[in-house]
């Protein structure tokens, strides 16, 4: 992600720091209303995954923010529980004070409730994810 490219080289030369990108819930789980939109999410995510290891030898921590509805203009259209801006960026920051990966940000929950989540999705994504890239082996006796 061109961002990522630009701000890393700036972040490694002064010890580090964090890249927070704000993606949506539906990076996790899609909507068969907005296909689309899910699967483009999805990409971002992935995008926001990939480089996480390598920046974080540097010092730099990537973080993926998944909210629900915001409660902004763009979403005014919207039927659903928002969450605020304050709440969204409160627990951006607390997941960067804590150094997690991932925020789950929805109206739904409360934050005590997503800050357990945000440290469950965190370890629940690595595994998925390492169990997911390991090579697949041909069955024998068949």
């Amino acid at each position: 992600m061109p961002p990522i490219r630009a701000f890393a080289p700036i972040l490694a030369r002064n010890g580090g720091g964090a890249l927070v990108n704000m993606l949506a819930l539906a990076s996790w789980a899609g909507s068969p209303g907005f296909p689309g939109y899910a699967a483009s999410k999805s990409a971002q995510w992935s995008l926001t995954d990939a480089p996480r290891t390598g920046l974080r030898e540097q010092g730099t921590l990537v973080v993926a923010v998944h909210s629900g509805f915001v409660d902004t203009d763009l979403s005014s259209w919207a039927d659903a529980p928002r969450i605020t801006t304050v709440d969204v960026a409160e627990r951006t920051v607390e997941a960067l004070a804590n150094d997690r990966w991932e925020v789950l940000a929805d109206a739904d929950a409360d934050a005590d409730a997503d800050a357990d989540a945000d440290a469950d999705a965190d370890a629940e994504t690595r595994q998925a994810k390492a169990a997911l890239s390991q090579p697949l082996h041909a069955e024998t006796g068949r």
